[in-house]
């Protein structure tokens, strides 16, 4: 029952995100880049892995690569070579973290896409969605820990930013 609120929650954080949002402040990739990235990557990811699993790695590795390379034209300069580097394979052991079950990433991801997809349509709210539950994880290793988010945790700046940035996606 918890896990059920918390996901008519998180629309609320998307509904509050979209009102709050400040046109124009469009920085990092293009989404059609980070969505090509992750295509990309969960496609190759999950010949190893399980796709959920695949998932939180991709988005993990987006985020550390955009950061690192904001302009894609140098991201897309990088090779083989540089991904077995000291530095990048700290940063690829790094996300191949990742604590909830399948379960939970599963229920998550339904039950938000079935809360957000009336008001975004179903692309933009699974894309939203799978941003939304990388971004939660990170923060909460425990899916119970996440659970008892409340609709005021949610409404902070620091939420609102992260909902945007998951809209902007």
């Amino acid at each position: 029952m918890k896990k059920i609120f918390f996901f008519s929650l998180l629309f609320s954080v998307l509904c509050s995100a979209t009102l709050f949002a400040q046109p124009g402040e469009n920085k990092g990739w293009p989404s059609a880049e980070r969505y090509s990235f992750l295509n990309e990557c969960i496609k190759t990811a999950s010949a190893a892995m399980s796709g959920d699993s695949a998932r939180f790695y991709c988005y993990c590795m987006q985020e550390k690569v955009e950061k690192k390379y904001p302009d894609v034209k140098d991201a897309a300069k990088l090779s083989q070579d540089d991904m077995q580097t000291p530095e990048w394979k700290k940063e690829i052991n790094n996300c191949l973290g990742g604590t909830w079950s399948s379960k939970d990433r599963s229920d998550f991801l339904t039950n938000c896409v079935a809360s957000a997809k009336d008001g975004i349509g179903a692309e933009k709210a699974k894309t939203y969605c799978e941003c939304m539950l990388f971004k939660i994880e990170q923060r909460y290793p425990s899916s119970d820990d996440a659970a008892k988010l409340t609709a005021e945790d949610l409404q902070t700046p620091a939420w609102k930013i992260i909902a945007k940035g998951c809209l902007d996606f």
